[in-house]
């Protein structure tokens, strides 16, 4: 069932309709929610929150942006409101990709990005990702984050210098580290 479908069918308050929308677009909230606020309970939670309102104000849903958009407005400020509320969480435990050097390096490299993503502010984090995880044009992320599109590009443009530097600054430690244990 697309979008269009199922939403008439949610509109119309069949359970199928709600159903559908929250198959295609559950876990890409989920995987977004996790990312921002880093704690498995916290981010279901803040889904779970999400489809509610979503659910509560589908009427209001004019279809002006994607569903998945809509969605992931209200998820992204859900996420925010329940992340000032809690402590910080500990990490989540990584799962190593077997034995083999390769698969060691990329999960060397995925959590060394991610420990660079969390040195950034939240609206940086969220363009990034949102730009490059999801593939999303700029149009969209500036309508995601209830910002211009040129604030976007702007943003966008310094959450990469930013990424940059903390990745070369982060490379050069690990040198640092590597040359002294030699």
């Amino acid at each position: 069932m697309n979008d269009a479908e199922a939403i008439k069918l949610a509109k119309n308050g069949r359970e199928d309709g709600f159903k559908a929308i929250f198959a295609s677009h559950g876990a890409f909230l989920y995987t977004h929610a996790l990312r921002i606020l880093k704690d498995r309970q916290t981010a279901e939670d803040a889904v779970q929150e999400t489809f509610s309102a979503a659910f509560r104000s589908i009427e209001s849903f004019r279809g002006d942006a994607k569903l998945r958009t809509w969605l992931y407005q209200i998820l992204y400020h859900r996420a925010l409101r329940l992340a000032e509320r809690r402590q910080p969480a500990l990490p989540i435990n990584e799962e190593t990709a077997g034995d083999s050097d390769q698969g060691t390096r990329n999960v060397e490299l995925k959590s060394d990005t991610e420990q660079i993503l969390d040195q950034l502010s939240e609206r940086d984090r969220a363009v990034l990702l949102l730009t490059y995880w999801d593939d999303l044009p700029l149009r969209e992320v500036a309508r995601l984050l209830e910002i211009s599109e040129n604030n976007a590009k702007v943003i966008l443009f310094r959450a990469r210098n930013r990424f940059a530097s903390l990745w070369s600054a982060e490379a050069a430690t690990a040198k640092e580290v590597k040359n002294h244990e030699m």
